[in-house]
């Protein structure tokens, strides 16, 4: 399955920051899961940082409340960060990024 436009833009911006990204292409051969863990589409690494970015994208739909609340939900260790970004409805930014807490 081909990935988002959304998916290759973040995945090209987290990476020209220094962030080494995964992304879950390919993974539908090892597991029924389009995501990893059926939410984020890609995942961020950066030396010297001491934490794991987990990222769901979204178009320009937004974020559903439903999926924000099972992201909010989804446990993680501390050192890990749980975000959403959509497409930014306005002009001056491309992302509206929203960082998820655990419940």
């Amino acid at each position: 399955m081909a990935r988002s436009k959304y998916e290759v833009k973040a995945q090209k911006e987290l990476e020209s920051e220094g962030w080494v990204v995964d992304d879950k292409a390919g993974m539908s051969r090892w597991s029924k899961n389009r995501d990893f863990f059926n939410l984020f589409d890609l995942v961020a690494v950066k030396k010297d940082v001491p934490f794991i970015r987990w990222i769901s994208i979204k178009g320009r739909q937004g974020i559903p409340g439903k999926h924000r609340k099972e992201i909010e939900a989804f446990y993680l260790p501390e050192s890990n960060i749980k975000e959403i970004w959509c497409r930014s409805q306005g002009k001056k930014s491309y992302w509206h990024k929203v960082e998820c807490f655990n419940e």
